[in-house]
């Protein structure tokens, strides 16, 4: 009786370490996650649709213009994240589908006007996917660089793609 009481306690010690080692330790969900997707759709003929595992791509027709999509993944190639660019109102679409703690960071700027850029990234929630639209209201005609980063200081770029407006 005595051997499976001293048994019983040392399993639910091991249990409650190994609880407390997972949840005190930092999330790094992936690291230099890779493109697992991505579409370069010139929009002059379109309604045109992208399935993907998120939620798909529905581009509408905007004459000159190009959206384009990145879908990025983990060590397994599971999508994490995603971000579209759709030419039609110059709307970006950033999303984290994974609640692992980690999150992609996604640089936008287009030519002219000096350069103009700025950095995107989607909520933090428990819904298992977060979304963030963004009207860019970026002028015609101008090409527009997503690049994206695992990092905020935009040290460790992970991705790059062009569209048009």
């Amino acid at each position: 009786m005595r051997n499976r009481a001293i048994a019983s306690l040392a399993a639910t010690a091991s249990a409650a370490a190994t609880v407390v080692a997972m949840t005190a330790t930092p999330a790094n969900a992936y690291s230099d996650p890779p493109v697992v997707g991505d579409e370069y759709v010139p929009t002059d003929y379109c309604p045109c649709r992208f399935n993907d595992n998120i939620d798909g791509t529905y581009w509408h027709k905007d004459v000159g213009g190009a959206g384009i999509k990145i879908i990025h993944g983990n060590a397994s190639r599971h999508e994490v994240a995603k971000v579209e660019f759709h030419p039609l109102d110059e709307i970006l679409y950033v999303y984290d589908v994974k609640n692992d703690g980690d999150t992609l960071y996604y640089k936008v700027s287009y030519e002219g006007d000096g350069g103009r850029w700025g950095l995107y990234v989607a909520p933090s929630t428990s819904n298992v996917i977060d979304i963030r639209k963004v009207n860019l209201d970026i002028p015609e005609g101008r090409l527009v660089t997503v690049t994206v980063y695992d990092d905020k200081a935009m040290k460790k770029q992970v991705g790059k793609m062009t569209g048009r407006a």
